[in-house]
């Protein structure tokens, strides 16, 4: 189930990534640089339970960790090597209304673009318990506010 479940959080990855449009967003204070799949923001039609009638989107984002300073060993243990991450690709399921998100998947890649770890909700029932609400003025209200903004510019020219 677990092999499962690392292919479907790979695959939902790597059908985002097949039409990619990375827009830089932000950097952090620690180096990692935030990018967003501009391609990747949809309509989403997965419900909230208790918050009906709410639309949300779904998109990519990306963040690319800082060069590593030492090399990696060949008797490494695994909690190094998933230290060694190069870029992480996220799926989220946003909500505009709040400006909240809540994490679907993840897959973690080395700097040889090899996964080091994936993950993938299996929520099959969501709640706004389970988004969370991001702050003013931070990396995550910036992802938020730039993939509504950019979904909402998309609808009017539908």
């Amino acid at each position: 189930m677990k092999r499962l479940s690392v292919l479907l959080a790979s695959g939902a990855l790597a059908v985002s990534a097949q039409a990619v449009n990375w827009s830089k967003l932000a950097d952090s204070p620690t180096g990692s640089v935030f990018s967003l799949d501009l391609d990747s923001i949809e309509s989403s039609d997965i419900n909230i339970i208790d918050e009906k009638n709410v639309e949300n989107i779904t998109v990519s984002i990306r963040r690319t960790y800082p060069t590593q300073k030492k090399p990696a060993q060949k008797n490494e243990t695994q909690a190094n090597k998933e230290n060694n991450i190069h870029h992480s690709d996220q799926q989220l399921l946003i909500s505009c209304k709040d400006s909240s998100y809540y994490r679907r998947a993840y897959v973690n890649y080395g700097a040889d673009n090899k996964v080091i770890k994936s993950w993938q909700s299996e929520k099959p029932i969501l709640t706004t318990k389970d988004f969370t609400i991001t702050i003013s003025n931070t990396i995550g209200r910036t992802i938020v506010e730039q993939a509504c903004k950019n979904h909402e510019q998309a609808k009017q020219k539908a």
